[in-house]
């Protein structure tokens, strides 16, 4: 099988020097890829310079990024020149990115502008829309400072939703046995289950794993496999969970 694992966390730049990230180590995509190596697979992996890595072989090409916008346009590329039998989307993927960033002063004095600009406001709705238009207008600000000062007391960082890498991963590869990840926090059982089948649903995929980070402590890492018949099992190690995806993606793919 020719087999795609994106794994760790992207991290979106605030500026040359500061970013926000996740706490993604990339040690349950590093599992599941030296297993599928282990079982004669070949692997193309996708991760971040600061996740750990599989051991480098033959059958495995590495691809590192950071953003959120590196992984969908290295996802393109690999797609326009090759089919996968199956995809292990595990990477923590940031849900936003940075925009722009303004000290409190420059933001009070561009917003000032802008609604001085807009005159009279009669009416609180009036006052609503025209401050969502200065949000708009003012979160498009050009950052010209490659390191922000820090000499504002309160730093106003604008971001703005990153496209769902999820959603687009059934439509460019149709064939492929496709496996998502949702982590929850602090839920029942049943609701790690409710929201893992939704997201299975939503993005046409034929497994979800779902996990809650409470029951993630370095080895032991319970995880929820649902399958497309509603049907779950649980692994309660990342050498179990990697066992379970990679015996469940084969069974699916022969069976196609």
């Amino acid at each position: 099988m020719n087999i795609l694992i994106t794994a760790g966390g992207t991290s979106e730049k605030i500026d040359t020097v500061r970013s926000i990230t996740n706490h993604s180590t990339g040690r349950l995509g590093k599992e599941i890829g030296e297993l599928f190596l282990a079982q004669g697979h070949r692997v193309t992996y996708i991760t971040t310079p600061q996740a750990v890595q599989p051991t480098k072989e033959s059958n495995l090409t590495i691809i590192e990024i950071d953003s959120t916008k590196e992984l969908e346009t290295t996802l393109l590329e690999q797609f326009d020149h090759q089919k996968f039998d199956g995809i292990i989307h595990s990477m923590a993927v940031s849900d936003f990115t940075t925009e722009t960033t303004l000290s409190e002063d420059l933001f009070i004095e561009k917003l000032a502008a802008k609604l001085m600009a807009d005159g009279h406001l009669p009416d609180a709705t009036d006052l609503r829309e025209t401050l969502y238009r200065s949000l708009d207008e003012i979160g498009k600000t050009i950052q010209q400072e490659k390191k922000i000062p820090s000499g504002t007391d309160r730093l106003l960082l604008f971001l703005k939703k990153n496209p769902k890498i999820i959603a687009m991963l059934r439509k460019q590869q149709p064939q492929a046995v496709l496996v998502g990840f949702k982590l929850l926090v602090g839920v029942s059982t049943e609701e790690l289950i409710r929201v893992g089948q939704s997201i299975l649903i939503k993005n046409n995929c034929d497994l979800v794993l779902a996990n809650d980070l409470e029951e993630i402590q370095g080895s032991q890492h319970k995880g929820i496999l649902i399958d497309a018949l509603e049907q779950t099992e649980t692994a309660q190690t990342k050498k179990e969970i990697a066992q379970l995806i990679v015996k469940k993606v084969e069974e699916k793919w022969r069976n196609q």
